[in-house]
């Protein structure tokens, strides 16, 4: 715009400079929340569990970055949609009521308006950027993204929870999927299954009745038993002499069974020895 009306042009540089301003406020507060979280995340373990159990999956390792990034950036907008971008208010009182009313009133060609216009247009022309951007805003959180960022890098490296306290859970779930898969689970806590079928190893204490008793496993010959060489053993045996057999007759025999029972019997041996004939 021609004439005295020109004081928007000024205006205007100075509004691009504060929306630029506040561009960076906004992208630096992203920063402060996001590495925050990030840290307290560090704390906690989150980002070693994800390492640890998902390190062939980039994506899902990079979780906890990735939400503490989302989550910064939904902190910063909300922060910034609570204070309104206003440059007129950085002009000061006196100079800051004659631009507003200047600038509403800028499709009003009269007499008042232009004289109104051309001592603004002066006065805008004076001002930098820096004269009315707080600079100490900008420096004050860039010193808080470097501590905090040297903190987080910190916790990463010193690891509060390393992937190794993980191991536990590890083993438990390869257990789990063992069992369901029928296989024999690998136990991690140093002991050894023997599955070799040699019972005869180191003694063993068996607790019975809260008392313990040494147990000592010796070769058998029963099944699952383990074979043992013995040498011959000469043995000496001395003769008898041959008697004579005789039969006894079955009525004697009778006579020392049971009472009850003489009768069936003696018919029994009375059959018998019929049938022989």
């Amino acid at each position: 715009m021609k004439g005295p009306y020109e004081f928007l042009q000024p205006l205007s540089r100075l509004t691009k400079a504060y929306l630029r301003y506040e561009r960076i406020i906004w992208a630096m507060n992203a920063a402060i929340i996001s590495i925050s979280l990030y840290a307290i995340a560090e704390i906690i373990g989150i980002p070693a569990f994800m390492s640890f159990y998902y390190q062939d999956v980039i994506l899902l390792a990079s979780l906890p970055a990735i939400i503490s990034i989302i989550l910064g950036l939904v902190g910063s907008s909300l922060i910034k949609r609570r204070k309104k971008a206003d440059i007129f208010a950085l002009l000061g009182p006196q100079l800051s009521e004659k631009t507003r009313t200047a600038y509403d009133n800028r499709e009003v060609d009269s007499l008042p308006m232009q004289e109104l216009a051309a001592e603004i247009r002066a006065s805008l022309n004076k001002i930098k950027p820096s004269d009315i951007l707080n600079s100490r805003r900008i420096g004050g959180r860039a010193f808080v993204i470097v501590i905090i960022s040297g903190a987080a890098i910190l916790l990463a490296e010193s690891e509060i929870i390393s992937p190794s306290d993980f191991q536990s859970l590890a083993d438990l779930r390869d257990q789990a999927i063992s069992a369901f898969e029928g296989e024999t689970p690998t136990m991690s806590t140093g002991q050894e299954i023997n599955l070799t079928g040699n019972l005869y190893g180191n003694p063993s204490l068996a607790v019975l009745n809260e008392n313990k008793m040494e147990i000592v496993l010796y070769p058998g010959i029963g099944a699952g038993s383990l074979a043992r060489n013995t040498e011959p053993v000469e043995r000496v045996f001395s003769q008898s002499q041959a008697g004579d057999a005789t039969a006894v007759p079955s009525e004697l025999y009778i006579e020392s069974l049971p009472p009850e029972n003489k009768d069936i019997i003696k018919r029994y041996f009375t059959i018998l020895s019929q049938s022989d004939r």
